[in-house]
């Protein structure tokens, strides 16, 4: 997310208090106040208020009484520094380390709204299936995953049934 993004999105959320009650934070304060709540606050935080929104009426998010929801992992770059590439680690090629560290994510989204309600992030070196392991947790009852041929296996599917949801 762009630094102007963050200024946008506070810029939104303040639009009904009266001037002079607040004002919008620069950018910096934005990324000091991250800084100091660390990664433990923003992961409750996330937690908290991400979950499936779909009503009944909400297109592409139900099939027969199963809410659809959909498993499915990526690597995400970011900044190149010494810290972010020992922890992270490079994709490696034959032709040698890619040019950013990169993060290994698996994420839960529903299907429909594509709000995503769960995220298990490691090192690239980490493989998803063993992400994934994070993620089970997150489903409920009437659940339908989606997931590629990465996932299936009976200990996934045996997960996925000890949370109620059912695993395609």
């Amino acid at each position: 997310m762009t630094d102007r993004r963050h200024e946008e999105v506070l810029r939104v959320l303040s639009a009904g208090l009266r001037r002079g009650e607040w004002d919008v934070p620069c950018t910096a304060a934005i990324s000091r106040a991250r800084v100091r709540l660390g990664p433990e606050s923003l992961r409750e935080l996330f937690d908290r208020v991400c979950h499936p929104v779909a009503t009944a009426e909400t297109a592409g998010a139900w099939y027969r009484r199963w809410r659809l929801v959909a498993l499915d992992g990526t690597a995400l770059e970011v900044p190149d520094t010494e810290a972010n590439a020992e922890y992270f680690g490079r994709a490696r090629s034959d032709r040698g380390a890619g040019a950013f560290p990169q993060v290994r994510a698996v994420l839960l989204a529903e299907c429909g709204t594509h709000v995503v309600f769960g995220a298990a992030l490691g090192p690239f070196t980490v493989s998803e299936v063993a992400l994934a392991e994070r993620l089970w947790g997150r489903l409920e009852p009437g659940m339908l995953v989606l997931a590629d041929r990465n996932f299936p296996a009976f200990p996934r599917w045996r997960a996925a049934k000890a949370r109620g949801a059912d695993l395609l």
